[in-house]
């Protein structure tokens, strides 16, 4: 019981991340119900005295890793962008279309790069914490952030300044 409530206080940090990974708001709900609900099921496999958050993190991040596999068929092509586009109220339309095309460029970055993004610039992460939650080293953060930040240099065909 104390371990089912100490994951649902960390509910609105797992929406949080969720909805930095998914961008939508439905998907973001489905993968905080998907990662409860595996932890739930997977708490006997949980240490006690580590850390519960980073530990639900990764399987948040595992979830939505299986998931963006998946959909890597299902990207949505011009057409269907100006579809949406069309049947978008006039007043959200730009808004939605710079959404879109900023889902469209992290679509294509791999999970890691699109992770880092998310955990460092985005969620302010520091180094060290984003490099627990990725069970990796900083310096590697560091690379996979200046690699993520490159790759969509390289999608969007602008030019560095700096």
């Amino acid at each position: 019981m104390v371990f089912e409530g100490d994951v649902l206080a960390l509910r609105p940090a797992l929406a949080a991340f969720a909805r930095r990974l998914t961008r939508q708001e439905c998907e973001a709900e489905d993968l905080v119900q998907d990662t409860v609900l595996r932890a739930l099921v997977a708490q006997h496999c949980f240490t006690a005295g580590t850390n519960l958050k980073a530990w639900l993190f990764t399987i948040m991040r595992n979830s939505f890793n299986t998931r963006w596999r998946r959909s890597q068929r299902e990207v949505l092509t011009g057409p269907e962008l100006i579809e949406l586009a069309m049947t978008t109220p006039a007043t959200q339309e730009g808004t939605l279309w710079a959404r879109q095309v900023i889902e469209q460029l992290l679509h294509h970055l791999s999970p890691a790069h699109r992770e880092i993004l998310i955990l460092v610039p985005v969620q302010g992460v520091s180094y060290e914490d984003a490099a627990r939650l990725c069970n990796c080293s900083v310096g590697t953060v560091k690379s996979r952030l200046n690699r993520a930040r490159a790759a969509l240099v390289a999608l969007t065909g602008a030019e560095e300044h700096g």
